[in-house]
């Protein structure tokens, strides 16, 4: 009679894994479409690495045909005195717009999220969290006349934004994650000093939010272009001024 009920469990168990088996095979089916997983992984891994290379190329070819038409612009502007003068201060203004490239000494920041112990159990991200610490980083940079800025390589300008979603941080529509590196153009002393001082906001992130927080002084830092024209909707110049 044992045996029996002993050889009844078995079917019974083995019964179990089989459905179990049954279960858990269609449901990967469904979610590769019939194809391994192993496979479906490989894939997917080469189409992402083929249009990581379609980037990289085509933001070659957009710096090839930038260079071409500044060549063109320089070479015009050479034969004329006030266009030269004219064509200055267009670089001057679209290096303040953030649309030229630019390089120079300053400071890099580095943000990233705390030992584990300190982080929250449900895996919140504690840098996203507190993002509003981000955008106070921000402003301490431009009081210390931070004259570019960037957040993991996307340049700042002043119609920039940066919302936490979903555990997230988007900063002009890119997904960001960390560790957030902030690189400002500038004075490095200055810079440094309006950052590291005691109370100040990254010894606020370092003791009250265990943050792990670095900032280096640079004697050459590049920080991108924009990626994106920004258009004026509402504003218009005003023609005529009265007294």
């Amino acid at each position: 009679m044992k045996n029996i009920k002993g050889m009844l469990s078995v079917f019974l168990v083995c019964v179990l894994l089989g459905v179990i088996l049954s279960i858990q095979f269609k449901t990967t089916q469904n979610v590769t479409d019939g194809a391994n997983p192993i496979a479906k992984s490989k894939a997917l891994l080469a189409e992402l690495n083929n249009l990581e290379s379609q980037k990289a190329q085509a933001k070659k070819d957009l710096a090839e045909i930038e260079g071409k038409i500044k060549q063109l612009e320089e070479e015009e502007a050479d034969k004329d005195y006030h266009l030269r003068t004219l064509y200055n201060e267009l670089e001057k203004y679209n290096m303040f717009l953030g649309y030229k490239e630019m390089e120079g000494s300053g400071v890099q920041i580095e943000i990233d999220e705390p030992e584990a112990e300190a982080i929250f159990d449900d895996g919140t991200s504690i840098v996203a969290y507190n993002y509003d610490y981000l955008l106070q980083i921000i402003s301490s940079l431009n009081a210390a006349n931070a004259e570019a800025i960037s957040v993991n390589d996307i340049r700042y300008t002043s119609y920039s934004t940066l919302i936490a979603e979903n555990n997230t941080l988007i900063f002009d529509d890119h997904v960001i994650s960390t560790p957030i590196i902030v690189r400002a153009i500038g004075d490095p002393k200055e810079l440094e000093s309006n950052m590291t001082f005691r109370g100040g906001i990254l010894d606020s992130m370092k003791r009250q939010l265990r943050l792990k927080v670095n900032i280096t002084k640079k004697d050459n830092i590049v920080i991108p272009s924009l990626n994106k024209k920004t258009e004026l909707k509402y504003v218009r110049p005003i023609d005529n001024l009265s007294d």
